[in-house]
């Protein structure tokens, strides 16, 4: 596959807003493209435990994907004419306390060359503004690119729950499914995790009040929840900015 001169210069003019997801409430860009090579993100100031943790999480996501084409392939890259020098997070509240009153906005503002700047007012906000980063670093023949530099964004989500269900009494999910799906969910934005985790089909939890529930009523020793896990999951939904709300019946 060739792409004609026309076609880049079609690919350059798509707006960064298009792939973004969900669409930013606010989003100004320039005419030029951003080489990238590697993304080093840091923090400015103290940024909790939270941030940090996701901080190296980005970095991973970022800079282990590979846009490397198919030796097959003819692609020639989009011209660059900034490179970009990294990021810097600062979050003006570590408070983690997770709720619908929480705020999860940001503001990332990205130069044509040099250092990006990312804030929020707590570490959820951070947390969206890190997804928006990884969305906008792009295939860019061999390497990759941020388009339709210098950025500025300024975003919040429209709704303050943004959920998913799963009904594990029905049907068993492991613990590392579980995992998988809260990391969709937040490369989404979402903030809810809907657990229905008991029903009169299975009782898959660990119970110390009642542990021949467990016993007895999961559909195999195999397909059950330990506490040990149960708070794996909660530890591991905060730390992508999501509430586990359970459902027992």
């Amino acid at each position: 596959m060739k792409i004609t001169a026309s076609a880049i210069g079609l690919l350059a003019a798509i707006p960064s807003v298009l792939g973004i997801w969900p669409i930013p409430r606010t989003l100004k860009e320039g005419s030029s493209n951003s080489e990238v090579w590697w993304v080093n993100i840091t923090p400015s100031g103290n940024v909790g435990p939270i941030v940090s943790g996701a901080i190296q999480r980005y970095q991973d996501i970022i800079n282990k994907e590979s846009f490397q084409s198919p030796v097959t392939w003819n692609v020639t890259q989009v011209p660059t004419s900034g490179s970009f020098g990294g990021v810097a997070v600062s979050v003006e509240n570590t408070n983690d306390a997770l709720n619908l009153e929480t705020d999860e906005s940001y503001t990332l503002d990205i130069p044509v060359s040099g250092q990006a700047t990312l804030k929020a007012k707590t570490p959820y906000g951070a947390l969206r503004g890190l997804e928006t980063l990884s969305q906008l670093v792009v295939s860019n023949g061999a390497s990759k690119a941020i388009r339709n530099t210098p950025i500025h964004i300024e975003d919040s989500p429209f709704f303050p729950h943004r959920g998913l269900q799963i009904d594990t009494s029905r049907n068993y999910l492991s613990v590392s499914m579980i995992k998988r799906t809260l990391d969709a969910m937040s490369y989404n934005k979402m903030n809810v995790l809907h657990w229905h985790i008991v029903d009169s089909q299975s009782w898959p939890v660990e119970s110390k009040t009642f542990p021949d529930l467990q016993k007895n009523g999961a559909y195999s020793a195999k397909e059950t929840y330990s506490h040990v896990q149960v708070k794996d999951i909660i530890q591991y939904a905060k730390n992508r900015g999501i509430r586990v709300i359970p459902e027992f019946d």
